[in-house]
């Protein structure tokens, strides 16, 4: 059966009927009056990111009259799940048709696959920071990528007034992965950043991990979070073999997979359940990493970042990167335990270090707030709102 479909790439056609479908409900639905409203769209949890919850309470700050309505769902596995999905994409597309924003943090059906709108301004706001592998438009029929075939009948990632980036640097990326003119992309980093940087929220991290972990206060740790391979591959550094060894160094390791993988439960290791990457973050002493984009994030929290990836040579053939890795990072890089032990001893990746990859890849927000880079983002998505009309309803 599954050769069949690939024969007659019934994938293909269920794709250009479900786009088909799509389209002709929301333009039943353009009837509906726009109000003073922003629709934040996700599909990579079924719960708010961090990203959304901090963005929405900038957006009332900005300005209290603002309706903002976000919506966090998965794609169901199982084929009956996803009828189910597509009943909820008509809850999407009223929201959307009623409203002048709409931000996104990865690809959206609703936001790529119908026609642009006039009165909507779409906000490609990707849920990571910094540009390191490549991803989207970049790597169309690479390991790792789409079919083109397949993106081209649901549009992926077309459509967007505006793509966000957290620095300089990183326009020209994602104006490629997104398929946009550079001028479209605006520097903003993403909210998360406030919390990285804010002290009150360092130390509400803190007491509860010394709360849900009594056993390993006073412990030196090591949080280790390796890419999410799209092709299905396991991390090439068994997570287990990197616990005895930071062990012996002194370190407890705290292993963090992609949110889209599950937890591993082999005995002896920590996955910290209750707490989440970026709270880790906040307690974790060292950080270590193959290709994950998390070392951003890390030089933010000022967290001694290491990599190993012992698999280099053929990840990059498979992926490749939009800077030239690791020497752009200037992150210590080994190929086995007995370097990454050495290094972290040896305290290779320092402050300066750090600070120097944060100020590459992450810009700095005008002002000193707590909030800043969260109100940064607010004012980018309010001033680039499509203007209201006459026949348009104001909440």
């Amino acid at each position: 059966m599954s050769h069949l479909i690939r024969v007659l790439r019934l994938d293909i056609m269920a794709a250009y009927a479900a786009r088909l479908a799509l389209t002709l409900m929301s333009l039943v639905m353009r009837i509906l009056p726009r109000r003073n409203k922003v629709t934040l769209l996700t599909r990579q949890s079924n719960r708010p990111p961090s990203d959304f919850v901090l963005l929405s309470k900038a957006l009332l700050r900005a300005d209290p009259g603002v309706e903002v309505q976000v919506i966090a769902k998965m794609v169901p596995p199982g084929v009956i799940r996803k009828f189910g999905y597509a009943v909820h994409l008509l809850v999407e597309i009223y929201h959307v048709s009623t409203s002048r924003v709409l931000v996104v943090d990865g690809y959206s059906i609703i936001a790529s696959a119908t026609p642009p709108s006039d009165g909507l301004t779409v906000v490609q706001l990707w849920h990571a920071l910094g540009s390191l592998k490549k991803f989207g438009v970049s790597i169309l029929g690479q390991r790792g990528g789409r079919d083109p075939k397949l993106a081209r009948a649901m549009r992926m990632h077309a459509g967007y007034d505006i793509v966000i980036a957290s620095a300089e640097r990183c326009r020209a990326p994602f104006a490629e992965a997104f398929g946009v003119d550079v001028s479209k992309v605006v520097v903003a980093p993403l909210p998360r950043v406030d919390r990285l940087r804010d002290p009150a929220v360092r130390a509400r991290a803190r007491k509860k991990f010394d709360y849900l972990y009594p056993d390993l206060v006073g412990t030196k740790v090591v949080l280790y979070a390796p890419t999410f391979r799209t092709e299905g591959l396991d991390p090439t550094v068994d997570p287990l073999e990197l616990t005895h060894a930071m062990a012996d160094a002194g370190y407890a390791t705290i292993t963090k997979l992609h949110p889209l993988v599950p937890a591993p439960t082999s005995a002896g290791l920590r996955t910290a359940p209750g707490m989440s990457t970026q709270e880790l973050l906040l307690v974790a002493d060292v950080f270590i990493t193959d290709y994950s984009s998390a070392v951003f994030e890390a030089a933010v929290a000022g967290v001694p970042s290491y990599l190993i990836a012992p698999d280099l040579s053929e990840y990059a053939q498979r992926r490749d990167f939009y800077v030239a890795f690791p020497d752009d990072l200037g992150l210590p890089l080994a190929e086995t335990l007995e370097e990454l032990v050495a290094q972290v001893k040896g305290g290779e990746a320092g402050a300066g270090v750090m600070e120097r990859l944060r100020g590459e890849f992450v810009a700095d927000v005008d002002g000193n707030g707590v909030t800043a880079a969260a109100d940064r983002l607010a004012q980018v998505a309010l001033a680039t709102a499509a203007p209201a009309t006459s026949e348009e309803v104001h909440v």
